[in-house]
């Protein structure tokens, strides 16, 4: 086999069945990293495009009515205009590829800078919210202080009035007592005023009473009938005059 003869045979091997990838032919994401063809336009699957290139392999052996010389020209050609358009309509296709992905990473900057302003102004209304309940809890703090010492205040308050309702109630009772006095001495004296005969004779004169006299208490007083002993009367003392009115043994 001649140098014509190999460089035609692998002219058909290039358009049939080459290892390499074809001009127009790149790892396509879609695909997973996969060559696909790019038209230009639009990925081609790469069965439709390997149809293609069979056609056009058939195609130049047909064209052997030529001579082996103008054969090998024609497939060079053809290789070469396959590289050149080819590669033409990979580089527009990656150009516009290139463009699609900075639009997506611009709107992508977008996006993110459009949250990150979202993400400042929700710190800020968070600081806002963590301030506006601090100072809640503080005038928490402060009504539970003022609540406690109302509390306190009150249970004072609520004692005293117990005590004084206690001595106030020992005062009546002991005001009861002398008023119960009171009238048994008054009903007494009415007794004795309507049981006394009414007598022209001059009413004998008590005799004077002693210039000095000591009652031990109120009991020995009114025995004596001395009851009620007033200050200055013989016999009369602080002992026996306990509310200190001048008037003992009432």
């Amino acid at each position: 086999m001649d140098s014509g003869d190999r460089v035609l045979a692998l002219g058909e091997m290039y358009m049939t069945e080459s290892l390499l990838p074809a001009a127009g032919w790149y790892p396509a994401e879609h695909a997973g990293g996969d060559l696909r063809y790019w038209d230009g336009t639009a990925w081609v699957e790469p069965a439709d495009e390997r149809e293609k290139r069979r056609s056009a392999g058939k195609t130049a052996i047909l064209a052997g009515t030529v001579s082996r010389k103008t054969g090998l020209i024609v497939t060079g050609s053809a290789l070469v205009v396959g590289l050149f358009l080819g590669g033409g309509m990979g580089g527009a296709g990656a150009a516009k590829e290139v463009t699609s992905l900075k639009e997506h990473v611009t709107s992508l900057e977008t996006d993110i800078a459009a949250a990150d302003t979202a993400a400042a102004e929700n710190d800020t209304v968070l600081e806002e919210v963590r301030a506006n309940l601090d100072e809640a809890y503080a005038d928490l703090d402060t009504a539970l202080d003022e609540l406690a010492t109302a509390t306190a205040s009150l249970t004072t308050a609520t004692s005293q009035i117990t005590d004084m309702e206690t001595a106030a109630t020992a005062s009546q009772t002991e005001l009861d007592a002398r008023a119960a006095r009171i009238a048994d001495l008054e009903g007494q004296l009415s007794s004795r005023s309507v049981q006394s005969p009414v007598s022209q004779e001059p009413v004998a004169v008590a005799p004077a009473a002693p210039a000095y006299a000591y009652y031990e208490n109120c009991t020995a007083a009114r025995s004596a009938g001395a009851a009620p002993v007033r200050s200055g009367d013989p016999g009369y003392g602080r002992h026996l005059d306990r509310d200190g009115d001048g008037v003992g043994c009432e």
